[in-house]
């Protein structure tokens, strides 16, 4: 199990940009690239899809940015998953193609170990807020 390339920088992001931005001060994508080392391209990308979920705002000028809409606290890092990954699943079944398409909570259900593991960690990512991991960023 792999947390995709998106939902790491993602939630480097937005550590970032909790951080660093106030009601008076937003943050420049350039700075957020600079620090986290994330292209602006790939950035852009990101944080639309954030913004369009309402998680932060973006206001373009000179005194342009992001900061943080939602209090963290209330945010889980299961929404950010759902929100910057494709996946419908945090965890496949398993990496074949043909295996995937067969598998369902109907024919796997609770059975299937990739099944459990699916629902374990969605389960840990419910009952985390992007608070939480703000305060432990040392260690991501």
């Amino acid at each position: 199990m792999k947390i995709s390339t998106r939902v790491r920088y993602g939630l480097k992001a937005l550590v970032y940009i909790a951080d660093n931005s106030t009601e008076e001060k937003l943050v420049r994508i350039k700075e957020i690239s600079d620090a986290q080392s994330i292209s602006v391209q790939y950035l852009e990308q990101i944080l639309f899809k954030l913004k369009n979920e309402n998680i932060i705002e973006g206001k373009r000028g000179p005194n342009g940015g992001y900061r943080l809409v939602q209090d963290p606290k209330k945010v889980t890092l299961h929404q950010l998953y759902k929100i910057l990954d494709e996946e419908e699943k945090v965890i496949d079944c398993n990496e074949s193609e043909e295996h995937k398409a067969a598998c369902s909570e109907l024919t796997c259900g609770g059975k299937c170990i990739w099944n459990k593991l699916d629902n374990a960690m969605t389960k840990i990512l419910e009952e985390t807020t992007l608070d939480e991991f703000i305060k432990n960023k040392d260690i991501i």
